[in-house]
């Protein structure tokens, strides 16, 4: 069966901030679901438009499976913060939601290993690769763009091509949280200490990871593997 793509429209920061907080708040998804179509119809005229939005906010915060539900707690708690650790907040959510935007996000992570800047046409050339030539791929991968770009961790360069803004991360529970969604991704079975700062999928973020804080964590699990200490998903 063929992967379901989702992201279908731009989403911006502050209306992931609403919907994290109503759910924060203790609302139901009967509650959620109308504070959002009001709330979106301010900006969003079209009925089918404000739909889809909504539709990817309430699947990035409230329809949440059961085994993410400990991500989602973590994540919320950092959303009223705001800031950086919000941010940290959403893109892990993001990240463990919809995997066409993991795999955007960890194409430009691995491109950015050798330069800062990327085109729309490399990046679509690559999601066919991955995903086979959709007409729904090309429209979201342009949403998806204009997401991160709204997120500010891309910037136009020229028409069509971007540069990476870089934000440090120096909280520990934003760094644990972007952890804690790549283990539940599971494309690798452990990860080297050395290799956690450097993760595609976290192309806009730096941080450390020490060996230390990792060992008195009550959240993550070291293990030997090869003669090397590792973090491995439980």
């Amino acid at each position: 069966m063929a992967r379901v793509i989702g992201m279908n429209r731009a989403i911006k920061l502050e209306w992931l901030n609403m919907t994290a907080e109503l759910v924060r708040q203790g609302h139901d998804e009967k509650t959620i679901r109308a504070e959002l179509q009001e709330y979106l119809s301010y900006e969003i005229d079209s009925a089918v438009n404000l739909k889809n939005t909504r539709t990817i906010l309430l699947q990035t915060w409230v329809y949440t499976p059961a085994e993410l539900l400990g991500i989602r707690e973590a994540a919320l708690a950092l959303v009223e913060k705001g800031g950086i650790d919000a941010l940290a907040a959403h893109w892990s959510m993001l990240l463990v939601t919809y995997p066409v935007f993991a795999d955007v996000c960890s194409l430009i992570g691995k491109l950015s290993n050798i330069q800062d800047t990327f085109s729309t046409a490399w990046l679509k050339e690559k999601l066919f690769e991955i995903w086979g030539e959709r007409g729904t791929l090309v429209h979201s991968t342009s949403r998806t763009l204009q997401t991160l770009r709204n997120l500010g961790v891309i910037e136009n360069e020229k028409v069509s091509v971007f540069r990476i803004k870089k934000h440090d991360v120096t909280a520990q529970k934003s760094i644990q949280i972007l952890l804690m969604a790549l283990l539940s991704l599971r494309e690798k079975a452990y990860y080297e200490i050395s290799e956690l700062s450097c993760v595609p999928q976290f192309f806009p973020f730096i941080f450390d990871v020490s060996y230390e804080w990792l060992h008195n964590s009550e959240v993550f699990k070291l293990n030997n593997f090869g003669g090397k200490v590792v973090l491995t998903a439980e």
